[in-house]
């Protein structure tokens, strides 16, 4: 018999947009004003068409990244989540007449070669209630299955960085959460969440490094926050 080995309570993050990938380790401290700190972060710039639209060209490099990061820090038994962010993903806020619409109300044929999940968001000021819904294909979600078994990641979820920063907004305010202020916030800025969400918010919930510029790094340090909240594998 091979044992098959433990798994750490331990989540890293994996970001794929145009030309970047981003690998993010964060973790549950128990003193400090942040909840969080941010252990290890790393940006991978991809110049030559390593990730083109999110399809992946160059799997091989891009495997390789992931399993350096991994193996520096000793995560090699950590749970993975992939975040996707980029024109291959199909993105748009429907409006609806009722906030429990059937899968068929949204009007999307059913199709084999595709994937689409949707989620409520905030009740607009015409009576009605905005979701969010995404499209992803099936192709798109296989390479990533793929990838994720060539670099022997324990991969728990592939996810969209539109659902990680709607978490992000929930857990910033935790019991006080109001989807009627999150109405407010996304109608002002025209449904673009990643506005919404503040640097100043990202520092008093995940502590992080000084060598790491979060005025240039927020958005991604804000999804592995947001992918953190989701799942909570530590508690």
């Amino acid at each position: 018999m091979w044992p098959i080995p433990a798994l750490d309570h331990d989540l890293v993050s994996v970001s794929f947009s145009q030309n970047n990938l981003v690998c993010c380790w964060i973790q549950k401290v128990k003193e400090g004003v942040a909840p969080l700190t941010l252990r290890a972060y790393k940006h991978y710039p991809l110049n030559n068409l390593e990730l083109e639209k999110l399809i992946l060209f160059n799997p091989t490099i891009i495997k390789q990244h992931i399993v350096s990061f991994l193996q520096e820090h000793s995560l090699q038994n950590a749970f993975i989540t992939f975040c996707l962010d980029g024109s291959s993903v199909a993105e748009q806020f429907v409006a609806m007449s009722t906030s429990t619409p059937h899968r068929s109300d949204f009007g999307i044929a059913v199709s084999s070669n595709i994937l689409w999940e949707y989620r409520y968001v905030y009740p607009n000021d015409h009576g009605q209630y905005v979701f969010y819904v995404y499209v992803v294909p099936r192709s798109l979600v296989l390479q990533y299955q793929l990838l994720a078994i060539a670099a022997r990641c324990n991969l728990i979820a592939i996810t969209t960085k539109t659902v990680a920063m709607l978490d992000v907004y929930k857990n910033i305010f935790g019991t006080a959460f109001r989807r009627s202020q999150l109405a407010v916030d996304m109608m002002r800025y025209d449904n673009n969440i990643d506005r919404i969400i503040s640097i100043d918010a990202i520092r008093r919930m995940v502590r992080v490094s000084p060598s790491v510029t979060i005025s240039d790094e927020y958005v991604y340090i804000a999804t592995a926050y947001g992918l953190f909240c989701v799942e909570r594998i530590d508690e």
